[in-house]
């Protein structure tokens, strides 16, 4: 180790042992103004330094140069200086809390600063370029140690608890293990970021669940914040790997992502704690929006550049806009090369990818597992275990990782495998006569509750308090009960329509009756359910909850419910006139697809049958007599089996 070496190793802990004083000195409690400007003339003054001395020992050495260094430094120091003086003498105090503006700025500014000057004195070649020299900073040790070691102690100093100090320590982690410092194990790194982010979004996505109606302010802006922080990070990542990971420059927007989240970061830990309840997501709905729409982007995006390193994509690495490829590669479906009329394919092609429904899966599925430990009901248990078995088979792992499997009788829909063509139609026809036997036998709930990927989405316990919306939205309460409107069935018509000619025209391209630069099956497929089913999932605060189930576009959800109706599932009253003292009615409220008649069908029938029933038991927990139950194939056949007498109306498995 040389001398240079070793200035660099005590600038770098002179630099850290002055954040590590200011964030003890803030983390204190209210401190004097004096100490604060004092803080704000070291840390300014340590910034200038490091350009100053940087630029002056890169530079040849001569008398102009050392004056110009002596100027960098000491102007504005001079001016800033006589700025500290003059707010210092104010009789008007600043706004309250601008600390936590002004110290991240100085933090990022003097890293980066810092980083610079390190670089200059252990001699590594810096390139003149901006868009180069901002990369080669930020993604290095020199920078990145520092940072961390300062991120992690805040959470100390600061004293986080519970979701801040776990969101915190997620966004530490992923600025610490970036592809973009360790180059040579881009795949790995990429991949313990998306799963630190899916961790990250698990543990704000339950802390929005456990606040329907009040939240911490705390809790709210740590939410925000990390949720911006997860979206820029991965969009650094896209931006790198749809323009070639090995160009320093494509690293540009995932350093001022990087910049950018340091300085999110910590703006919250300087906030003050803020522990006053506002009101959650039942009343804003659009900060409701905004968590469900960030939790499909984040994902989305950065399943594009895990695609690019598993091979399932592949790039031109011609720029920015190079992921076009995407949309006219010939595997995909795209109409005539045109990008902008193949975004919605692209969306659906990668939404269908294995590692976008990977990282959703793993997202939703924790808030699954999460509430099976909470639910004492066995049946419902049973019920969610096998939705995820389902979705992590039948929804991922068979479809995209088993040879031949869509020669199986296992289509959820029209193109949600392949095109409609000769060796595929009787499959796509006997899926059609597997899900309406189970319809008729167990009802809607063996699609719509187990095997389609929507019970997963729906069945965490955000998805669980996301009913209250079915009271809250206006389009919603148009929709309540167990009956479709008449603007539904149109939509249902319409959607029945539109499947039957995208499969008639597959059938077509397939025996060269018609030539069309994409299947028309498939593109049906990526359109309905691999784009329109989320746009309506992040619509759930406009439109209330399982907008797939209520509003008839979904063409296997009413093809079962119809066999549902027609079959021996429904849900009985022990004893009608309970339901109707019944004072709460929550039965109606717990509902996921807004069955506003249950009690009075239980009153006048003694049971309750609806096409639109999906059979998701919400009903029956939320019952406070445990006077509701269901009634399918099983009941029946111990009714018909069973000796005369014996009660059996109810089954727990």
């Amino acid at each position: 180790m040389n001398s240079m070496d070793i200035i660099a190793l005590a600038v770098i802990a002179s630099m850290i042992s002055i954040i590590l004083y200011t964030e003890r000195v803030m983390s204190a409690g209210p401190t004097s103004r004096l100490k604060r400007y004092v803080l704000y003339f070291v840390l300014f003054m340590m910034a200038t330094m490091f350009i100053g001395l940087g630029w002056y020992l890169s530079v040849p050495p001569g008398f102009l140069n050392t004056i110009i260094a002596f100027n960098i430094f000491m102007i504005p120091m001079i001016a800033f200086i006589v700025l500290l003086f003059y707010f210092y003498s104010l009789e008007k105090r600043a706004p309250k809390n601008y600390d936590r503006l002004v110290f991240p700025s100085f933090f990022v500014v003097n890293e980066l600063f810092m980083t610079y000057f390190i670089f200059v004195i252990i001699g590594v070649k810096l390139s003149s370029n901006i868009w180069i020299a901002i990369p080669q900073m930020v993604n290095s040790l020199v920078f990145v140690i520092p940072m961390g070691i300062e991120m992690v102690f805040s959470i100390v100093l600061f004293k986080m608890r519970g979701t801040a100090r776990y969101l915190l320590i997620t966004l530490a982690l992923m600025d610490t293990i970036s592809p973009a410092i360790f180059t040579q194990y881009p795949f790995p790194l990429l991949i313990a970021n998306a799963m630190i982010m899916v961790g990250g979004m698990i543990i704000l996505l339950e802390e929005v669940a456990t606040s329907k109606t009040r939240i911490v302010s705390d809790k709210k802006r740590i939410i925000d914040i990390s949720i911006a922080i997860y979206l820029l990070n991965s969009l650094g990542f896209l931006a790198a790997y749809s323009m070639g990971s090995h160009l320093t420059e494509n690293w540009f927007p995932y350093s001022l992502s990087i910049l950018t989240g340091m300085l999110l970061y910590f703006f919250f830990v300087f906030s003050g704690r803020m522990n006053n309840t506002v009101t959650s997501w039942v009343e804003r709905k659009w900060w409701l929006f905004y968590i469900l729409f960030a939790t499909f982007a984040v994902e989305l995006i950065m399943s594009i550049p895990l695609n690019v390193l598993a091979g399932i994509f592949t790039t031109s690495s011609k720029g920015l806009f190079s992921f076009g490829y995407l949309v006219t590669n010939n595997t995909l479906p795209a109409f005539s090369g045109n990008v902008y009329l193949s975004i919605l394919p692209f969306i659906g092609t990668v939404a269908n990818s294995p590692t976008f429904l990977l990282l959703m899966g793993l997202e939703m599925g924790a808030l699954v597992v999460i509430r099976i430990k909470r639910i004492k009901w066995f049946e419902k248990r049973v019920n969610l275990s096998f939705a995820l078995l389902a979705y992590f088979t039948y929804t991922l792992y068979g479809p995209k990782f088993i040879f031949n499997y869509d020669k199986l009788p296992l289509w959820p829909n029209v193109g949600a495998l392949g095109p409609v063509r000769g060796d595929l139609i009787i499959p796509m026809l006997l899926s059609y006569a597997v899900y309406a036997i189970l319809a008729l036998l167990f009802g809607r709930r063996s699609y719509c509750g187990t095997l389609c990927p929507s019970a997963v989405m729906y069945g965490g316990t955000l998805g669980q308090e996301m009913i209250a919306m079915n009271y809250k939205s206006k389009t919603s309460m148009k929709n309540i009960g167990s009956k479709y409107s008449s603007l539904v069935q149109r939509i249902a018509a319409g959607a029945w329509v539109f499947m039957l000619i995208s499969a008639g025209l597959s059938v077509a391209v397939s025996i060269r009756l018609i030539n069309l630069p994409y299947d028309p099956a498939i593109l049906y497929s990526f359109l309905i359910w691999n784009t329109l089913w989320y746009f309506f999932f992040i619509s759930i605060p406009f439109v209330g909850m399982s907008p797939c189930r209520r509003y008839g576009w979904c063409t296997t959800g009413l093809f079962v419910g119809f066999f549902s109706k027609l079959g021996f599932f429904k849900i009985k009253a022990v004893d009608p006139n309970v339901c109707f003292t019944c004072p709460t009615k929550d039965c109606v409220t717990a509902c996921e697809v807004g069955l506003g008649d249950l009690p009075a069908q239980f009153i006048k029938n003694g049971f309750f049958k609806s096409q639109k029933c999906v059979g998701s038991g919400s009903c029956i927990a939320a019952c406070p007599y445990d006077n509701i139950h269901f009634y399918d194939i099983r009941n029946f056949v111990k009714e018909r089996l069973g000796p005369k007498g014996t009660n059996a109306e109810k089954i727990d498995v």
